[in-house]
């Protein structure tokens, strides 16, 4: 047999290895070339995350080190306020919200001690600092009473009281004070059978109301009395979430700012409040991080990590049990996933990437789903998603991720994959446009128990979808809907339909069985009368007629009843030792350990802002002005690098956000914060060591 040269050898390997690197090459691109041609010549949609790379970005995407964080690759964080104390550094410490409610709690446990009388009680107005029309009353009696408090309203149903278990010592929350008065509130002690054993009148006097909520509700009618002795408007712009009572006045608030979804009820009434402290850049608005669970005095229990921020929704699986909250994958979408978090850890036990089950023509947004509602049916192991881009509520087992079934118009998913899936329509109905708030209910409102009712809220807008539909109706008002749902036979009945004002984002509709009114919380009005930009309904559900309806001059983005544990606001507050839980996006060791670049130049040091909390060191700026924050050590380098999470709108660069980078694993080193801000190396001049 012929035997090849040398020479010859290497020639044909030199020539492998470069037609290697041709096809590596290809294959690397292949999405951007051979794979668009093939989906082409199939007749196939070019996915959106293929057609993505085209589009034009905003912000600064420059790189330092050459590494790629992987965002799915999160570090679990079990700490308390005193974690801090292991990193030496100048930079700023920030203490929790829990961290301060305790110590103001601490205080008036304190202060309870003293011996205040039923005849010389102690008022502490405000006691958290947060929530101004707020009180606790201390005071002791020789036997245990119950203790009952009224605030007096301007009407009799428009009085907000109270009542606290039998004790000898005391801690009344007062909730319900009216802005910039004296306000009388009445005391009663109750006896073990619930009678009145004594009672006395106080006065509290409450400051205005500030700027941003002076006269922000107007009545345009009212029975004199509503279903909700409160009811809550948050989120939007109405960054100070209030309660109204049934007379349009407010009653309650918080004079610290939420973030863009404001707050999330529990069913130990408390709520999730989604703070403004932490934020990640996103493909579009930057998302915040850091959720509180909070009680209406003010005080926080818990704080939890959200790796990819949060949105839209945070709710309990089950009654006090994990939180599902809508999140983003990052891959090249956004808006479009589902976590299962750890109620006790904060850690993601399941999720859903919605491109995971539904792969079409539908993906070329980068806001393609737009989720904007979960929730789960323990009975079925599934949850319900409200896809505001794909005009469908979805239903899928949570488990397994098998797609039950589509409410949406048929003409929407006609000849893809998913057509099967959509409900048939049992009877002639309009179909929802960009709808809110899809959940099943308990109440039978068709009389049939072999069917579910779900209520939603209609926006009946079209906006990210005008290339796709052309059979929207511009009704221009939007709807409260109730559907019965037989999944059986997989078939769908619209058996209530009320008109509201036109409402294009945001919103809720929400069916109260007690008492049979369906309220309807426009968020967003378009082309209101004297510049109104909310509206509130309540309705008799079966005559359809408006009991209530308040005017708003701000945009929101939900409304609810404020449901009130008073025990739990009476009770002393106990703290898990970490109550600072959940995952944060963590730096990449980078494994160039050889790598000594410092900085030519040194960023003014009022570019930035600076702060850490627990192990978490938090940087601020403006939206994607900051691409790498490189931790070089004099062992190690690590790098919290967002390149890959280009921005597709503009308007959010002037988005301010402290992007949260965890230390919780980075090896003990003395480290320099060295940045590539708006695609410049510099040295922050700031340092920490971790020992």
């Amino acid at each position: 047999m012929k035997k090849w040269s040398k020479k010859k050898k290497i020639t044909i390997l030199l020539l492998f290895l470069v037609l290697l690197a041709l096809f590596a090459g290809l294959c690397w691109k292949k999405r951007r070339g051979i794979y668009n041609t093939y989906m082409k010549l199939t007749n196939q949609e070019i996915p959106y995350s293929v057609k993505e790379k085209r589009k034009k970005k905003y912000g600064y995407y420059g790189q330092k080190l050459n590494v790629t964080m992987d965002v799915d690759d999160t570090i679990s964080i079990q700490e308390n306020d005193d974690s801090a104390n292991d990193i030496q550094t100048e930079i700023p410490q920030t203490k929790t919200l829990v961290a301060t409610s305790y110590e103001i709690d601490q205080q008036l446990q304190a202060e309870q001690e003293n011996g205040y009388t039923w005849d010389d009680p102690m008022v502490i107005l405000n006691p958290y600092q947060i929530s101004p029309l707020t009180a606790v009353v201390l005071f002791d009696t020789e036997e245990e009473y119950g203790v009952r408090f009224t605030v007096k309203g301007k009407t009799a149903a428009a009085d907000i009281s109270g009542e606290i278990d039998a004790a000898s010592s005391h801690r009344v929350p007062i909730i319900g004070l009216y802005p910039g008065e004296d306000n009388t509130v009445v005391l009663e002690l109750l006896d073990d059978s619930g009678r009145v054993k004594d009672s006395q009148e106080i006065t509290i006097t409450t400051e205005a109301l500030p700027e941003s909520l002076t006269d922000v509700i107007e009545p345009v009618e009212t029975s004199g009395e509503s279903a909700y002795d409160l009811t809550m408007v948050y989120g939007q712009r109405t960054h100070l979430p209030f309660a109204y009572d049934c007379m349009g006045d407010i009653r309650w608030y918080m004079n610290k700012e939420t973030g863009n979804y404001g707050l999330y009820m529990l069913s130990n009434c408390r709520m999730i409040w989604q703070d403004t402290a932490g934020y990640v850049p996103n493909l579009e608005k930057p998302q915040s991080t850091n959720l509180y669970e909070l009680d209406y005095l003010g005080r926080a229990y818990n704080m939890y990590y959200l790796s990819g921020g949060s949105h839209h929704e945070v709710i309990e699986k089950e009654p006090g049990g994990n939180l599902l909250v809508l999140t983003s994958s990052m891959q090249s979408h956004c808006e479009d996933k589902v976590e299962e978090i750890d109620r006790q850890t904060g850690a993601v036990v399941n999720e859903l990437k919605l491109q995971d089950i539904i792969k079409c023509k539908y993906e070329n947004l980068v806001d393609w789903a737009h989720i904007n509602t979960v929730s789960y049916q323990p009975e079925t192991d599934t949850i319900l998603l409200s896809v505001r881009n794909l005009e469908s509520v979805i239903k899928v087992n949570w488990t397994t991720k098998g797609i039950q079934w589509i409410l949406c118009d048929p003409r929407f998913w006609e000849g893809t994959d998913y057509e099967k899936y959509v409900l048939k329509a049992d009877g002639d109905f309009i179909y929802q446009f960009q709808q809110h708030t899809a959940y099943q209910i308990d109440t039978d409102l068709d009389g049939d128990d072999q069917t579910i009712e779900i209520t939603m809220f209609d926006n009946h807008f079209l906006w990210r979808r005008k290339k796709d539909i052309d059979y929207y109706d511009k009704t221009e008002e939007s709807y409260l809907l109730v559907y019965s749902v037989n999944e059986a036979e997989g078939t769908v009945k619209q058996i209530k339909k009320i008109p509201t004002v036109w409402s294009k984002i945001t919103s809720a509709a929400i069916y109260e069985a007690d008492s049979n009114h369906f309220f309807g919380m426009c968020g967003h009005v378009a082309n209101a009368e004297n510049g109104w930009k909310g509206m509130t309904y309540e309705f008799d559900y079966d005559t359809e007629k408006v009991l209530n309806q308040y005017c708003l001059k701000k945009t929101f983005y939900r409304a609810e009843e404020m449901r009130i544990d008073y025990n739990d606001l009476a009770s002393p507050m106990e703290l898990d030792e970490n109550y600072i839980k959940g995952e944060l996006w963590q730096p990449v060791k980078t494994w160039k350990w050889l790598w000594n670049k410092k900085p030519d130049q040194v960023l003014p040091a009022d570019t930035l802002t600076y702060n850490i909390t627990g192990k978490v060191l938090y940087i601020g700026t403006y939206d994607h002005q900051i691409s790498q924050i490189i931790f070089k050590g004099a062992k190690n380098t690590y790098v919290y690098d967002t390149t890959e999470v280009r921005l597709h709108m503009e308007t959010f660069l002037d988005f301010y956000e402290n992007i949260p980078v965890p230390l919780q694993g980075m090896n003990a080193d003395n480290y320099e914060i060295y940045v590539m801000y708006q695609d410049g190396f510099y040295d922050t001049q700031q340092t920490f060591a971790i020992n």
